[in-house]
């Protein structure tokens, strides 16, 4: 089936009516040949386009491909805010800064219709490395954990009940003679696409707010 002519309206018609990010990707997927085809002139479009493309990529899990999408993008467009703060997060996440991630992504400016996918993208982060710490560890500080998960790691060393209470919401223990925070490992299970129904986005929602 053919697709309508790639625009912004029908891009962001797709980034509003898509529930996955797997359907995400696939869509704008099929949407890059006719990218590949629209004149260096029309940055913004481009640059959005590359943009959430980029976002549906990290959504995904797919960094490796993220990095060979950076290599394919319109040199025009290589030079806007947006993609040069996209090719800042890769490298942060690729390098596993995880201060610098939450920074890029909560304060570096991002185009006011793709904060949707920026934010999905947190929750996403947060949610993975949540699982991920609660794996790795028997038992861990305060402030390395907040920092993990984006939150004040300051706040977290000096014991702030409500920081404390944002790890003990997920099923953490804390001991306050050792000060130490002791993780609950995360068992997988089968779930669908959409993460935003998991109880892990439930507990981040929780971290995050």
């Amino acid at each position: 089936m053919d697709l309508p002519p790639l625009s912004l309206d029908q891009l962001f018609a797709v980034l509003s009516t898509t529930l996955t990010p797997v359907d995400l990707h696939s869509i704008l997927s099929d949407y890059e040949e006719q990218a590949c085809l629209i004149s260096p002139k029309e940055v913004e479009l481009l640059s959005a386009f590359y943009t959430i493309f980029f976002f549906s990529h990290l959504l995904t899990d797919q960094i490796e491909e993220a990095r060979a999408l950076t290599k394919r993008m319109p040199q025009p467009i290589l030079q806007t805010d947006s993609i040069q703060n996209c090719l800042l997060l890769l490298r942060a996440v690729w390098q596993r800064k995880y201060t610098s991630i939450y920074k890029i992504l909560r304060e570096l400016p991002w185009p006011e219709r793709a904060q949707s996918v920026v934010q999905s993208y947190e929750n996403h982060f947060q949610q993975k490395t949540l699982k991920e710490v609660s794996n790795s560890y028997e038992a861990i500080r305060p402030a390395a954990a907040a920092t993990y998960l984006g939150l004040d790691p300051m706040l977290a060393q000096q014991g702030d009940q409500e920081t404390i209470q944002r790890f003990t919401a997920c099923g953490w223990r804390w001991d306050p003679e050792t000060q130490l925070l002791h993780p609950k490992p995360v068992v997988s299970a089968p779930s669908k696409e959409n993460g935003l129904q998991t109880e892990l986005s439930r507990v981040m929602a929780l971290i995050s707010h």
